[in-house]
């Protein structure tokens, strides 16, 4: 088992780490306020390498949660440079939470602009390949409806360089010193 199934496995609840597992309810210390806070289950247990691991999975808001929580508490500068990295606008409100045929329908109205951040967002967070597949198809389907609709523009003239078109710019010579 790879370490990112692992990391997959142990947020959604199963223990396959080197840590303490979830207590059932009822059965935890007066210190449940805190676990509640975390942004995840077992999120100050893990180290920072599990951390910067798993965040790829989270979601642009879990990723917020997880900053905040990381700032307030333990700080770690590899976690925060992640983070960085990885927070940033989603391309359409509520994205992260949105499934592919949602994706794919809302494609069909995206102006180029909005494909084009639906490209690199996928491509950094996702890489689900149906979604980058038709990002690509309606991109091209997009560029070429723009210059077919776009009138044809006039070559530039020519326009020689030569030394008399420079000479016409320079002041006159008057023969005095």
């Amino acid at each position: 088992m790879t370490m990112l199934s692992a990391i997959r496995d142990r947020f959604s609840g199963h223990n396959t780490l080197d840590v303490d597992p979830p207590k059932p309810p009822g059965d935890t210390p007066a210190g449940s306020a805190e676990e509640a806070r975390l942004p995840f289950a077992g999120y100050d247990r893990l180290d920072d390498k599990r951390v910067v691991e798993g965040l790829s999975d989270h979601s642009q808001v879990e990723l917020e949660a997880v900053e905040g929580y990381e700032r307030s508490h333990q700080d770690r500068e590899r976690v925060l440079d992640k983070l960085r990295f990885m927070r940033q606008p989603e391309p359409l409100p509520g994205y992260d939470a949105l499934g592919v045929e949602e994706i794919l329908a809302a494609l069909k109205d995206a102006d180029l602009a909005t494909i084009k951040k639906i490209r690199g967002y996928e491509r950094k967070f996702a890489g689900r390949s149906a979604v980058l597949e038709e990002v690509a198809r309606v991109h091209d389907q997009r560029r070429t409806q723009r210059r077919a609709t776009e009138p044809a523009s006039p070559a530039p003239s020519y326009q020689p360089m030569s030394g008399t078109s420079v000479a016409s710019d320079r002041p006159e010579k008057t023969g005095r010193p």
